[in-house]
C-alpha cells in the first residue's frame, strides 16, 4: 500500500486531516511539549541577556538584595512548614491540617496548632451533643441477655427456611 501525500493549504484542512487520522491528542501533546521547550529557552536567553547588561553598582546591590530576600522567604516558609508538621504530629493531628495554619513567626506555631486542635475537639463535642439530643441514640451494645435472645430468634428463623422456596428447611 503506497502512502498518499496530500498538500494542505489551510489550517482547517490540516486539522481535519489530523482528526481523520485520529492524531489530535498526539498533536496537542507534541505542540505543548515544543511550546514548553521554546518558553524555557526564551527565559534562559532573557537571563543571559540580562546578565550581559551593565548595571550600576547600586542596581546590582538592589537585585542581589531582592534575590537574597526571595531565598530567605522560601527558606523561612519551608522551615515553618516543617515545624508546623512536627507540631501537628505532636498534637496528634494529621499533617493535612498544615494548610489551615498561618503563622509568620516560629513562636506562633504552638498556639496556632493548639487553637486548631481545640476547634476540632469543639466540633466533635458539638456532633456528640447533637446526637445525644436527637432521636438517634449512639450505637452501643445491648445490655443483659437481649443480644442472646436476638441471636437465638435469628437462628430459629433461618432454620425454619423460607415458605416460598422450593427447598424447605435450613438455609
Amino acid at each position: 500500500m503506497a502512502e498518499e501525500k496530500k498538500e494542505l493549504t489551510e489550517d482547517e484542512e490540516f486539522l481535519a486531516a489530523i482528526k481523520t487520522a485520529n492524531l489530535s491528542d498526539y498533536l496537542a501533546k507534541y505542540t505543548a511539549k515544543i511550546a514548553d521547550k521554546r518558553v524555557t529557552e526564551g527565559i534562559a536567553t532573557f537571563k543571559k541577556n540580562l546578565e550581559k547588561k551593565d548595571f550600576t553598582d547600586s542596581e546590582k546591590i538592589i537585585n542581589l538584595e531582592n534575590e537574597l530576600k526571595e531565598l530567605k522567604d522560601i527558606n523561612l516558609k519551608s522551615s515553618l512548614n516543617t515545624l508546623i508538621k512536627n507540631s501537628l504530629k505532636t498534637a496528634g493531628l494529621s499533617e493535612g491540617f498544615l494548610k489551615f495554619i498561618r503563622v509568620d513567626k516560629e513562636e506562633d506555631i504552638g498556639a496556632a496548632v493548639k487553637d486548631l486542635g481545640d476547634n476540632i475537639l469543639q466540633l466533635k463535642q458539638l456532633d456528640i451533643d447533637n446526637k445525644l439530643k436527637g432521636n438517634e441514640p449512639p450505637a452501643k451494645g445491648e445490655p443483659g441477655n437481649v443480644g442472646n435472645s436476638t441471636l437465638q430468634s435469628y437462628v430459629e428463623s433461618k432454620n425454619k427456611g423460607e415458605q416460598n422456596s422450593p427447598f424447605k428447611g435450613k438455609i
